[in-house]
């Protein structure tokens, strides 16, 4: 072998082991920064949205700064840190890094959102209604911005500011669950208390349909057997999803596998169609002028242990909202037991800063009856300590026009 032959050997060898040497360091950074090796920030940036949704927020936050590093001038990067910096508590650097990201972009609905929601966390509140505002006018469908500044009213006091605020919101929007929940309660607020027990009349609007055994089934005791079996066992059964604290919750129980799901669907809509016939006539009212021409149904079984309870909430997705009972605890019964296990409505989410005391509403579970009400009545259930499941399917009526 020639002396040239031999340098080419030598210096071949010299650079696979440089290449080798680059990639441990590359590797060895990438396991420090919790990156891999060589990723560009695009990909990058979707790691870290993917972890931020997750819930693993230091985990996105390095990734984000990895980002910046890369590209200071990134301005999803920067609004995505922010917000994960005002979960943390320093609604200071989230206004900086979001004013920064604006500073980019200019007009973009979503940064200012973001920004009147670090605003308000600071203080700063003619910051955040002017940042809110803004938002609408960017971007006039956009629900979020409307909720949020009507409820920065509330807090600041205003709730006849925060009430135009959703009436505007169902002007643009049309159908707006949230917003009429929020205003029925802010209607309290405002001393206006006739317009809120309009909105809220349980009386008119919560109607209890009594429906026997879907056909297959000899009585309603044996179905009601068989569907909590089959929730019990269904796949998709979790613990402590959406609203239940204490319990578990599945995913649609009309698809695959049905079940006695499959034999339920008819008596569900019988009751849709039945309540649609108890309504009053009155056309202004929502839960009247909003009736669907044509609907689908959503369903979901919950199954509630010791302590079990449904946080207050609303289905902004339905029209109509209902549940019927499976399997209850005996001291639903017990009227010693202060309505544990019952159902509650009129008390509104604790995100919502409404100062009024709430009028509020209880109905005890009973097997063989659908508890049916509007979707934007706030709603959930009294905690109860049993050893046994109260386990019950609710369902939503969502329009398709």
């Amino acid at each position: 072998m020639s002396n040239r032959q031999q340098r080419q050997l030598r210096q071949r060898a010299a650079r696979k082991e440089k290449l080798r040497k680059q990639k441990a360091r590359d590797q060895q950074q990438a396991r420090t920064q919790n990156t891999p090796a060589r990723t560009s920030p695009a990909a990058m940036m979707r790691t870290a949205v993917d972890l931020h949704q997750a819930g693993r927020f230091d985990e996105a936050d390095k990734l984000y700064q990895w980002v910046l590093a890369a590209d200071p001038d990134h301005a999803d990067a920067l609004s995505s840190r922010a917000m994960i910096r005002h979960q943390a508590g320093h609604p200071d650097e989230a206004v900086e890094l979001l004013q920064r990201a604006i500073g980019i972009v200019g007009d973009n609905p979503g940064y200012f959102m973001n920004l009147g929601t670090a605003q308000v966390a600071a203080g700063h509140s003619q910051d955040a209604e002017q940042a809110y505002r803004r938002a609408i006018e960017l971007a006039p469908g956009y629900a979020d911005p409307y909720y949020n500044l009507g409820d920065l009213y509330l807090r600041l006091g205003n709730p006849d500011a925060a009430i135009k605020v959703f009436d505007q919101c169902m002007a643009t929007r049309g159908r707006d669950y949230h917003a009429l929940a929020y205003k029925a309660h802010a209607l309290d607020d405002a001393g206006r208390h006739e317009e809120a027990r309009y909105l809220l009349d349980f009386d008119r609007y919560v109607k209890a349909y009594p429906f026997e055994a879907p056909e297959g089934f000899a009585s309603i005791e044996a179905f009601n057997a068989a569907l909590a079996e089959h929730v019990q066992a269904h796949p998709t059964l979790r613990s402590d999803v959406m609203s239940t604290e204490h319990g578990k919750h599945t995913s649609e129980l009309l698809k695959a596998p049905r079940g006695p799901m499959g034999a339920m669907e008819l008596r569900i809509h019988e009751a849709v169609r039945w309540y649609i016939t108890q309504l009053p006539d009155d056309p202004e009212h929502p839960a009247v002028r909003w009736v669907p021409g044509h609907w689908k149904l959503t369903t979901w079984g919950v199954v509630m242990l010791d302590r079990g309870h449904e946080r207050a909430h609303i289905h902004p997705n339905g029209w109509l909202s209902g549940v019927f009972y499976l399997q209850l605890p005996d001291l639903i019964d017990d009227p010693k037991r202060n309505h544990e296990g019952w159902l509650e409505f009129g008390r509104p989410t604790r995100e919502l800063h409404v100062t009024s005391l709430p009028v509020t509403r209880h109905y005890k579970p009973t097997y063989g009856e659908m508890v049916l009400f509007p979707s934007y009545f706030y709603h959930g259930t009294i905690p109860f300590r049993s050893r046994q499941r109260r386990i019950c399917v609710a369902f939503d009526v969502e329009p398709l026009d």
